[in-house]
């Protein structure tokens, strides 16, 4: 776990080649989209890309923009399982109970599927992620059949919740004042 909270840049249509016809909205921190409208902003933008080439592109634009990854935070508790790529999340929360996360790969496409995932939960509330279902992910059809590369979706999702709930798990540290 990372000890303070680095800002993650939001995606902007300027930030990334102009690829897709609906941008990614890029708001600032103090004021999030709640993530089932990340998710919808995000369905919208690659149904609109006709062409599964297309899309593919637009996932490797995604994984051009994810932020740098500690190498610190490179070991085994923050691997994600299931993938057939090295995936890592690491998951920390802000001041205002948000959750945020870091995520890298050895693999591009995973990488994208990472950076898609981190634009809708990351400063999400920790019920947001755990709400979020893989079967909402599905519409992002990015026309990879591999069965491996379908499960990314949903393994780095599994993961994020999982260290979510490791995180909400820890109990309060006390602090006792002397009389």
């Amino acid at each position: 776990m990372r000890a303070s909270a680095t800002p993650v840049p939001s995606l902007s249509f300027t930030s990334l080649s102009p690829v897709a016809a609906t941008p990614m909205l890029a708001m600032p921190a103090s004021f999030p989209l709640a993530a089932s409208d990340r998710l919808l902003s995000l369905v919208s933008e690659f149904r609109s890309l006709q062409e599964p080439i297309e899309r593919v592109k637009r996932l490797l634009d995604y994984a051009a923009v994810l932020p740098a990854f500690e190498d610190s935070s490179r070991m085994d508790s923050n691997r994600v399982p299931g993938c057939t790529a090295q995936v890592w999340v690491d998951v920390g929360m802000d001041g205002q109970g948000r959750m945020r996360f870091w995520a890298d790969s050895d693999s591009e496409i995973a990488k994208g599927f990472c950076s898609c995932l981190m634009d809708i939960l990351d400063r999400a509330k920790p019920q947001e992620v755990m709400g979020m279902r893989a079967e909402e992910l599905r519409v992002v059809n990015i026309g990879i059949v591999a069965h491996s590369r379908v499960n990314t979706w949903h393994h780095i999702l599994v993961r994020m919740q999982s260290r979510t709930q490791e995180l909400l798990n820890v109990p309060a540290m006390v602090t006792y004042l002397p009389r």
